[in-house]
């Protein structure tokens, strides 16, 4: 700036504001812990615990649901890690990023069916819908907080970051649903419940993509890896 006018350079020392550091994406995260501890319990307080709970055990229904809930937290911090400039994941950190909730769920399901086989019976459908919708609207939440979170660090890639933050809040929010429904089916678990949580997937990568384009900024879907690194790490 020595070179430039003295009217340019008043400007831009007027212009000047002390802004906040951004906060590690792990330190961020437990911003998400409230909520996450509210998703895994919320089904089994509005409604009870799954019948077959004795069947289980303490392991087979809370233990699962904790570690579920915990990987979820995860792969949000992952998210806002991706939110950060310079901060991107590779495309084969993501791809794993992506599959590792999937595997859970899968994991989770065959060793409830294991344990306690339970099928449904009767009432597909309308029993599929409203695990479909609970565990959906259960990481709604998660999905809102998150994206805030995500949208102050700027993401390069926001459809990238919404989509881990959503598949996250989707995996937290089985992990409570689970507590709650009778049936462990593998059939309807990874219908019903694997279904929301590609919706809350979805839904975290177009809320961030919104939230980008009301600030007026422009961002491709398929942005390259490597873009942002020109900005700098801004966390610690």
């Amino acid at each position: 700036m020595t070179g430039a006018p003295a009217e340019l350079r008043a400007r831009v020392a007027a212009d000047y504001q002390a802004v906040r550091p951004l906060r590690s994406p792990w330190e961020r995260t437990l911003w998400i812990l409230p909520l996450a501890i509210l998703a895994l319990f919320a089904a089994s307080i509005a409604f009870n615990v799954r019948q077959d709970a004795p069947n289980l055990g303490w392991l087979g229904v809370w233990g699962l649901s904790i570690a579920q809930s915990l990987i979820g937290l995860v792969v949000v911090g992952a998210a806002l890690r991706e939110s950060i400039p310079g901060r991107d994941w590779s495309h084969g950190a993501i791809a794993l990023w992506l599959a590792i909730p999937i595997v859970t769920v899968v994991a989770v399901t065959l060793t409830s069916w294991e344990a306690s086989p339970v099928f449904l019976r009767a009432g597909w459908w309308l029993i599929g819908g409203i695990c479909f919708a609970g565990s959906a609207a259960t990481a709604l939440p998660v999905v809102a907080l998150a994206s805030i979170l995500a949208a102050r660090a700027y993401p390069t890639r926001p459809a990238v970051a919404g989509a881990l933050l959503g598949l996250g809040a989707g995996l937290m929010a089985d992990a409570g649903w689970r507590v709650f429904c009778h049936f462990s089916e593998p059939a309807h678990v990874l219908s019903a419940h694997l279904a929301a949580v590609v919706m809350s997937t979805l839904i975290g990568a177009l809320v961030a993509v919104r939230m980008c384009g009301l600030r007026g900024e422009e961002h491709t879907l398929h942005e390259p890896v490597g873009a942002g690194e020109d900005h700098g790490d801004r966390s610690k």
